[in-house]
């Protein structure tokens, strides 16, 4: 005798799966990223010449429109020429802009104050999928030796916006009587050439909003949609300080705590500025502290090595696609698979007002410590589930 089938007592009639047939399953609204579309348009375009002083440029202020995912920043110098043997400065040519920073609409700084330097290795090192700007098609290697022009170009970014597959962290930017500014200044000569051209190249500073359209509340299909980013208000914020190093042992500590950090970079040159010999001259074994933890203790080689892995950067170090001298990171976006950035944000490290974080180790000699800071204040829910 077959066994007699009967309703789970939760199971309502004319449903299989135990749900009320008259109520609809809750539909979500389409992700912003799908719901909004890409957008550029100009916003400064602004011509000086190479001189003795530091030329201020701007403030600029930044278009209103949608939301703020960045800004393309060309930098391209033309026109130099005479008979001069050029030769550039260990920065250059990114050290032509001496001082950049985008500011919000209270007059805080989101970005820097930075230099054009500090930008480069923050678009090439942080994750944000810009590549090395050395190997961006924009980018004209300065023009050297005898009877050269010391003429150059390169293409950078000012990041808002953390992550493109979801849109966390771009920034509403529709209010037009209250905008973002950016603030541009072009370097002396002397940041950007040992030996200058006879005559100095004109500096042409070119910039692009780099934003989402506002979606509609519901698409062609009346489909619903999400209209902002997630946790929207969410801000990264890309940040320098510099400390004095003395030669032997040493524990500078990391004074922009408070939030999570997504990025560490340390930049160590000597007591002239060079960064090849912070190079030599960084502790060769080298421990970070995250209050009572230690992090890691590491061989300066086995840390870049780790940079390498990371990025894929495995040519010569200071050309095109390999490491640069004096430089390390500390990452904490590679979790999702090894890499630098498209991170589940699962591992970046969380602080507090009073959290300790401090590297130790012994310094080969006097020199100064540039730690660049990118840390991100969220405003709501930011883990990927």
């Amino acid at each position: 005798m077959p066994a007699t089938i009967t309703s789970h007592p939760a199971q309502a009639q004319g449903s299989t799966d135990g749900r009320d047939p008259k109520k609809k399953a809750a539909i979500m609204p389409q992700p912003f990223t799908r719901a909004a579309k890409e957008h550029q348009e100009p916003m400064l375009d602004t011509t000086q010449q190479l001189g003795a002083s530091s030329v201020a440029m701007g403030p600029f202020d930044v278009p209103a429109y949608g939301y703020m995912r960045g800004i393309w920043l060309w930098v391209s110098a033309t026109g130099g020429s005479g008979t001069a043997t050029v030769a550039m400065k260990e920065d250059a040519p990114f050290s032509a802009i001496s001082e950049i920073a985008l500011i919000d609409v209270n007059g805080a700084n989101v970005i820097g104050p930075l230099n054009g330097y500090d930008l480069y290795l923050s678009n090439k090192w942080f994750g944000y999928n810009l590549g090395d700007p050395k190997q961006n098609t924009m980018y004209v290697p300065p023009v050297t030796g005898a009877n050269a022009s010391g003429n150059f170009g390169y293409l950078l970014y000012l990041p808002v916006e953390l992550s493109g597959r979801d849109g966390l962290g771009s920034l509403p930017n529709a209010n037009a009587a209250s905008t973002y500014k950016v603030r541009v200044t072009l370097a002396p000569d002397t940041e950007v050439y040992t030996t200058a051209p006879t005559v100095r190249p004109q500096v042409r500073v070119r910039a692009w909003l780099d934003a989402w359209t506002q979606p509609n509340a519901t698409d062609l299909r009346g489909n619903a949609n999400s209209t902002q980013p997630p946790a929207m208000g969410t801000t990264q914020y890309l940040s320098k300080t510099t400390q004095t190093i003395s030669a032997g042992f040493q524990q500078p500590r990391m004074t922009r705590v408070g939030s999570y950090i997504r990025n560490l970079l340390f930049v160590f040159r000597d007591a002239a500025g060079s960064r090849a010999a912070g190079q030599t001259n960084f502790p060769s074994d080298v421990s970070m502290f995250w209050d009572s933890k230690n992090l890691f203790t590491r061989h300066k080689d086995l840390w870049q090595a780790q940079m390498a892995r990371r990025s894929r950067y495995n040519a010569a170090i200071e050309t095109a696609g390999g490491r640069d001298n004096g430089v390390w990171l500390e990452d904490f976006t590679h979790e999702f698979d090894g890499q630098l950035g498209n991170e589940l944000r699962d591992g970046w490290l969380g602080t507090v007002q009073s959290t300790r974080l401090e590297l130790s180790g012994q310094f080969g000699t006097a020199g100064t410590l540039t730690i660049l800071t990118n840390d991100v204040a969220p405003a709501g829910p930011i883990f990927m589930e």
